[in-house]
């Protein structure tokens, strides 16, 4: 996420650059402008995308929500891998996103993750899950105490033998 916000700092950078100053713009005022762009902006801009927040909308609502606590009084999170949209539809980089803001709200204490897998008609890509898992910092997985697989296809099956050789 790291790289997506430096690209998104610059970009944004330039874009203000031009609005602001027709195109003159000074090292001072550059940095003036850099200074002002935060983390909140960039994701605010990720949230709302091209498309007015429905895929913001649609994550929230179908692929990673909290259904209530554990036994021992921890967040549940689900996440509906088999509610995924096509690759084609969405960009899932920015999906990626939206799934790590969601889980921000958690990950300072323990949860616990409940994966539903079965059913998926749009499985991502072995280089999609593996870029996924490098963004997840260690304080995302740290305070995960329980994952539960209800009904794990073939597919999620296989991620999780390679996953448990790679992650040791």
């Amino acid at each position: 996420m790291e790289e997506q916000y430096r690209q998104w700092r610059i970009k944004a950078i330039v874009e203000r650059a031009a609005r602001y100053s027709a195109g003159s713009l000074n090292s001072r005022g550059l940095a003036a402008l850099e200074e002002q762009l935060t983390y909140a902006e960039f994701k605010a801009s990720v949230m709302q995308g091209d498309d007015n927040g429905r895929l913001l909308e649609y994550v929230n609502t179908q692929v990673i929500f909290q259904a209530g606590v554990d036994f021992e009084s921890k967040p549940m999170v689900v996440f509906c891998a088999c509610n995924l949209p096509s690759a084609k539809d969405v960009d899932y980089d920015r999906m990626l996103n939206l799934i790590i803001f969601r889980l921000d709200e958690f990950v300072e204490n323990d949860y616990t993750v409940v994966l539903f897998t079965s059913g998926a008609t749009n499985a991502p890509g072995w280089q999609w899950m593996s870029k996924a898992y490098r963004r997840l910092d260690r304080k995302y997985r740290k305070n995960v105490k329980n994952l539960y697989v209800v009904h794990p296809s073939m597919w999620s099956k296989m991620l999780f033998q390679v996953l448990g050789r790679i992650v040791r």
